[in-house]
């Protein structure tokens, strides 16, 4: 994600002819299923097929990076999880019709979280989910160039992103009114990269809501794994607070089976980062998600409330 722009202008042009020439191409025993619903993403465009599968292809040259990543390393550590992910099935080659790798993956049912968010079952759901990923990363795990590394070790580019966002607030205000507290939110980062170096686990390490599919409140499953890789669990934790709220995230945690006090101002401090990220965008329910988060930490108030709300100490 290219957290300081609107969503990128495709590169290639992706209908659903370019879909079933490279269906009849690659994969002719598929080409027959009936294109459903289209929907476009910042890096991917993904078209239903028939009723159980979905192609998904990018739509830009920087994407297709993110797709090799899902496509080699998603297999080998995702084949017994408890939740639904986009595992390929079938892998399209580039060729004269599409210039990249594209896949076929199995269609999860349901709605974008930020449209339909969870509920309390749902935010249980998230919290076993992310048990199971949490796993030791292996040596050769994928390493995301920019949430990969410690928090300890990404606080000058935290404490630029605030300074960004403090600025920007005079050109496009908080959707909910809200004004950082631009000490607040590097005292909290500052709190939560303290300690010895965590250990390195799988993780999604992007946890926002349009990667997040639910059905009735409930995890349908979690899409979108281009940035994915070895990573601090509490990245994966503190995301997910900016999703769920702090209520919810309770119940998350305590299916996830609790955490450490360490883990959880890592945790914390992780969604201050993400928060002020999100906010920064200026397309689509980001902002909105991101600025909720950051008054609910307590590093931005309300204008009419004058004094930060004190952050949410469990």
């Amino acid at each position: 994600m290219n957290e300081f722009a609107p969503t990128p202008p495709p590169e290639v042009r992706i209908d659903g002819a370019l879909v079933t020439t490279l269906l009849k191409e690659q994969h002719p025993d598929l080409a027959h299923l009936p294109l459903g619903d289209r929907h476009e993403g910042w890096d991917n465009v993904t078209w239903r097929l028939g009723d159980d599968l979905a192609v998904r292809l990018p739509r830009r040259a920087i994407a297709s990076t993110l797709v090799a990543t899902e496509l080699a390393w998603l297999p080998r550590v995702g084949r017994d999880w408890p939740f639904r992910a986009p595992l390929a099935v079938r892998i399209g080659d580039p060729s004269a019709s599409y210039p990249w790798h594209w896949s076929v993956v199995p269609w999860i049912e349901g709605h974008l979280a930020f449209d339909e968010p969870l509920s309390a079952l749902g935010a249980r759901d998230l919290g076993l989910a992310l048990a199971a990923l949490h796993q030791p990363a292996p040596a050769d795990a994928p390493i995301n160039p920019f949430r990969s590394s410690p928090l300890s070790e990404r606080l000058d580019r935290a404490r630029a992103r605030i300074d960004a966002l403090a600025s920007q607030q005079s050109t496009h205000p908080a959707p909910n009114g809200a004004v950082l507290d631009v000490d607040a939110a590097e005292a909290l980062i500052r709190r939560g990269a303290r300690g010895p170096r965590p250990e390195r686990v799988c993780a999604h390490l992007d946890l926002h809501g349009q990667n997040v599919i639910t059905a009735d409140g409930r995890l349908s499953g979690i899409i979108d794994w281009g940035d994915a890789g070895a990573g601090d669990r509490a990245t994966d934790l503190g995301q997910a607070y900016v999703l769920l709220g702090p209520s919810l995230w309770r119940v998350m945690v305590e299916a996830y089976g609790g955490v450490t006090r360490a883990t959880r101002e890592r945790a914390k401090a992780e969604a201050v980062a993400y928060a002020v990220t999100l906010a920064t965008m200026t397309d689509g329910p980001y902002a909105a998600c991101g600025w909720d988060a950051l008054v609910s930490l307590g590093v931005a108030a309300l204008s009419t409330s004058g004094d930060p709300t004190p952050p949410d100490a469990s």
